[in-house]
């Protein structure tokens, strides 16, 4: 790979324009080394983090489009923030790595072959991968009353294209033999299981779209919203979340928060508001990590595009839980990186802070639902989709930015707005989401994050509009 680096000018022996311009093109193309190079950045910033490990898949394909890492054109990846080696390959041979996890200890990765349904680990420093077991590998926990760590997997439903599974299992990683079953009540998906530190919860879909949390004693579970990539908090502070339909923001939830609220996680600068994916909490309760940003238009929506310019980010948590105060890009280079795990030291002693919980839920009572009728000019439109586009989701929210021109009833202090329409509910085209661009209307909203219930549901936002607030249109427009 060629990596284009800051330009330096070299020395010439003649004052010739035309000259000049080789001697610069010359040092572009054979990469003279100067200060300034992107991936030495990233790596120097990587270093005021804590120490952290990330493990990803990356997709060699025609297009790096395999997005659900199905196929056998990956590399499985690594990354230490202490080596010093940056970027690199453990497993290079094209195959399948499906969904790589990292050991609580940060030791080994865990990961799953689509290709003879089958869990396989290998030492995070490379070697000769190892067969666990026949399944597919949803995470790994230690009991941290023993010490012992816990592979979970599941069995496939179908054939693997049908991204179901059912009856969990469990089996320590170093005695595969000790198995044991831990959940069978329903089916789920495995695009994210995860555990609470004391392996009674889990975050999951049961199966997809239902997000939610289930009990792993009891056999109960709770379901907290439409949508994929469910996550638990590693700490006993039973936080979760759920990734919305736009593929923009995170639902959260927390016990004593039914209403919720909402994080947006494409707020990385080189993401620039477009979709992002594979949203997954490392072992830290500070840290998560997702791939972005998508903006190829793929056979099925945005994510399904893929593409080379999907990278890895680790984001950081604020304090209060509301939103990523840090983002740190982790790879860079030309082909799609899919699936990211991360671990980071210490994380085994965090936790997410009661007091900001107690704000939140505080806040969250306090907050009424209010609606405003306003006067609107549409800005910018974003297309209908088709049925067929939006597969295998039925319905689809349509968003278009607004100029407000009059409030006329309630308070609203913002000039830009988005307001979301159904384009299609339950499989039938709504005509009133067809709005043209200079169009004005008078309509009834209401703030979006008060309807848990749609953030799940497929959203067509074909501009990276960021810091704009979300309105649900309610009423009619005329």
């Amino acid at each position: 790979m060629l990596r284009v680096r800051t330009i330096c000018i070299l020395p010439c022996s003649t004052s010739s324009s035309g000259q000049n311009s080789l001697c610069v093109l010359a040092a572009v193309f054979f990469g003279v080394l100067c200060a300034g190079d992107s991936a030495d950045a990233d790596e120097s910033k990587a270093a005021a983090w804590p120490h952290f490990r990330v493990t990803w898949v990356q997709d060699h394909s025609a297009g790096s489009r395999d997005v659900s890492a199905a196929g056998e054109s990956l590399k499985l990846m690594a990354f230490d923030s202490r080596d010093g080696l940056g970027e690199r390959v453990v497993l290079k041979s094209l195959q399948n790595y499906s969904r790589p996890l990292i050991t609580p200890d940060g030791r080994r990765i865990v990961y799953s072959s689509h290709a003879d349904r089958s869990v396989w680990w290998v030492d995070f420093s490379g070697g000769s991968p190892q067969r666990l077991a026949p399944g597919f590998a949803l995470d790994v926990w230690t009991d941290p009353a023993n010490g012992a760590t816990w592979v979970y997997l599941a069995d496939w439903v179908g054939k693997p294209e049908s991204f179901r599974l059912r009856n969990i299992r469990r089996l320590r990683l170093d005695e595969p033999q000790s198995e044991e079953v831990v959940w069978k009540e329903t089916q789920i998906s495995p695009d994210n299981f995860q555990l609470s530190a004391s392996g009674r919860q889990a975050a999951g879909e049961f199966p997809w779209p239902a997000g939610g949390v289930a009990d792993l004693v009891t056999g109960q579970w709770t379901r907290r919203a439409t949508g994929c990539w469910a996550s638990m908090a590693p700490d006993d502070s039973g936080v979760s979340w759920v990734f919305d339909g736009p593929h923009r923001n995170l639902q959260m939830f927390a016990p004593g928060i039914e209403r919720g609220w909402s994080v947006p996680v494409n707020t990385a600068p080189e993401v620039g508001g477009h979709e992002v994916f594979h949203p997954r909490w490392s072992n830290h309760t500070e840290y998560l990590a997702l791939t972005g940003p998508y903006r190829v238009n793929g056979p099925v929506n945005t994510i399904s595009g893929g593409g080379p310019d999907v990278e890895i980010y680790l984001g950081r948590f604020r304090a209060d839980m509301t939103g990523v105060a840090a983002w740190l890009r982790v790879t860079r280079n030309e082909s799609g990186d899919f699936f990211p795990d991360a671990w980071i030291a210490g994380g085994e002693k965090s936790v997410i802070d009661p007091a900001a919980l107690k704000a939140l839920a505080t806040a969250a009572a306090a907050r009424p639902v209010q609606q405003v009728q306003v006067r609107v000019k549409c800005v910018e439109a974003s297309r209908i989709p088709t049925l067929r586009s939006i597969a295998p989701y039925r319905s689809a929210l349509v968003v278009h930015r607004y100029e407000v021109l009059e409030v006329e009833s309630g308070e609203l202090k913002e000039q830009q707005i988005l307001i979301a329409h159904w384009g299609i509910r339950e499989g039938s085209v709504q005509t009133t989401s067809r709005i043209r661009p200079g169009q004005t209307l008078s309509i009834t909203l209401e703030s979006f994050d008060e309807h848990r219930e749609l953030r799940g549901e497929r959203q067509i936002m074909d501009g990276a509009w960021t810091g704009i607030p979300l309105f649900y249109a309610i009423g009619g427009k005329k």
